[in-house]
């Protein structure tokens, strides 16, 4: 881009530029559902038998409560613009609560992420942090309207309208979404793994 005069990235083209902003890497793609399910498993099994008698995976739901408790208000997918990444982070988290998302499921989620990252070696901080964004953030990110029909009746609209999932706020949510869940990372993201191999489905084999 800098060789170019089309802005100041002096290694890599647009492309590559905008293509880390959405997903963390220059070259890593986002984690899909199903690639992210037996670690979502495996780590929702393996907190839920702990956290009454962990105090590091209390603590992180705890924490994890309250910062959704003090987000703030929500503002609707569309009236996004023209606000700051930290306001819009903040939003994010407060969508999460009105969708009433647990804390221990953003937890599991979290440390699932950073399972996945671990076992393929993506060593990367960035990546690992916008992908437990954008994997907590497809829980509750669009908004929906009400509608009503000639007669007067309450229908929910089909159409949705969703905040751009890049950039700085996928940053600084990731890294609201991971702060109260680094020492359940240190601590248990190798029991996680653990687990998973035990008890875990393994890949189906083809038809020989």
């Amino acid at each position: 881009m800098k060789a170019a005069k089309e802005g100041l990235a002096p290694h890599h083209c647009r492309s590559h530029t905008e293509y880390r902003q959405r997903h963390g890497s220059y070259w890593l793609s986002t984690y899909t559902a199903a690639e992210l399910k037996p670690y979502l498993t495996a780590a929702n099994a393996y907190l839920q038998l702990r956290a009454a008698n962990d105090k590091f995976i209390s603590a992180a739901i705890n924490a994890t409560r309250f910062a959704l408790e003090e987000a703030g208000p929500v503002e609707i997918a569309t009236r996004l613009k023209g606000l700051t990444p930290a306001k819009r982070a903040k939003i994010g988290l407060a969508r999460l609560r009105v969708a009433t998302v647990k804390p221990e499921r953003i937890v599991a989620i979290v440390v699932a992420v950073n399972a996945l990252a671990e076992e393929r070696g993506h060593r990367s901080k960035e990546f690992r942090t916008v992908q437990a964004c954008k994997a907590v953030h497809r829980l509750a990110s669009g908004t929906g309207w009400v509608i009503y029909d000639a007669q007067g009746r309450e229908r929910r609209s089909k159409a949705r309208a969703y905040p751009r999932s890049s950039g700085r706020v996928l940053r600084l949510m990731g890294r609201m979404l991971e702060e109260p869940c680094e020492w359940v990372i240190e601590k248990h993201l190798q029991g996680v793994l653990a687990h998973k191999q035990r008890y875990g489905r393994g890949p189906r084999k083809g038809l020989s």
